[in-house]
């Protein structure tokens, strides 16, 4: 257990200096992320307007519109850092090493997601706050109710990204995959299908929708079922588990053709 602690320990202090020395590339990130925000959310509100409707109609939709890019951000981070992280070790030919530890090269992934996350909640956090005093939208923030769905349900996401870092062990370039999913993510934070089924079964909706209650309708932990909390485990269990599997077949194929040792 303590290896695993310090392993999580190592990877935040890793993602720190990395923000920390290339600060330029830092801020570029976040104001790209204002900036694509604003561009789309000034859109949203003149397409409103010029069909003639009212702010108090947009009010709620702008609203949530502000929640589902929070949410965006989150994802796209989430997904996207397991396949980045897995090529940047192997440019720098550090992936080999990572293999040959002690630790399955999957649990070292999942270990420095979970710590690359804290850093990016923490970044879309800041980035929310920047957005609402912009647009001068207030959202409930109730930090617990929106922390722990999204704790739970970000393993979704990472079950996604373990399937795309299995691809780039093996393809070595998805960077043209990973683009069009972001676009797949928008999707899942915007369409509402009809069928209960297939609506739990969408990766990290269920906990979307809690995080959306809670700082949209003004709900709490306690207002949801076990029932509630109990499809979003079992949504996160089931593709965290699958992300899992497929990524651990795509080590043995890699190691099989001794792909790892390069680029």
């Amino acid at each position: 257990m303590a290896k695993y602690c310090y392993l999580f320990k190592v990877s935040i202090e890793k993602t720190l200096k990395e923000l920390s020395r290339y600060k330029f590339n830092t801020i570029s990130d976040i104001l790209v992320l204002y900036v694509l925000f604003m561009a789309m959310f000034l859109g949203v509100k003149g397409f409103g307007t010029s069909f003639g409707i009212s702010p108090i109609d947009m009010g709620s939709n702008l609203e949530g519109f502000i929640v589902g890019y929070f949410l965006w951000t989150i994802m796209m981070m989430a997904y996207s850092d397991v396949a980045y992280g897995l090529m940047n070790d192997a440019n720098r030919g550090t992936l080999e090493q990572l293999n040959m530890s002690g630790i399955k090269l999957s649990t070292i992934v999942t270990v420095r997601s979970l710590s690359d996350m804290l850093i990016n909640l923490l970044i879309s956090t800041i980035l929310l706050f920047i957005i609402m005093v912009t647009t001068n939208y207030k959202l409930e923030i109730k930090i617990f109710s929106i922390l722990l769905p999204v704790f739970i349900g970000i393993f979704s996401v990472l079950g996604i990204g373990l399937i795309f870092g299995g691809l780039a062990l093996v393809f070595k370039k998805v960077q043209s995959l990973l683009n069009i999913v972001q676009y797949f993510l928008i999707a899942l934070v915007i369409i509402s299908p009809e069928n209960e089924i297939i609506y739990n079964l969408l990766p990290f909706r269920p906990a979307a929708d809690m995080v959306f209650a809670s700082m949209i309708g003004g709900y709490s932990l306690i207002d949801f079922s076990i029932h509630d909390y109990g499809i979003m485990i079992c949504n996160s269990i089931l593709y965290f588990s699958i992300g899992l599997v497929i990524f651990n077949k795509c080590v043995k194929l890699a190691k099989k053709k001794g792909l790892l040792g390069q680029y």
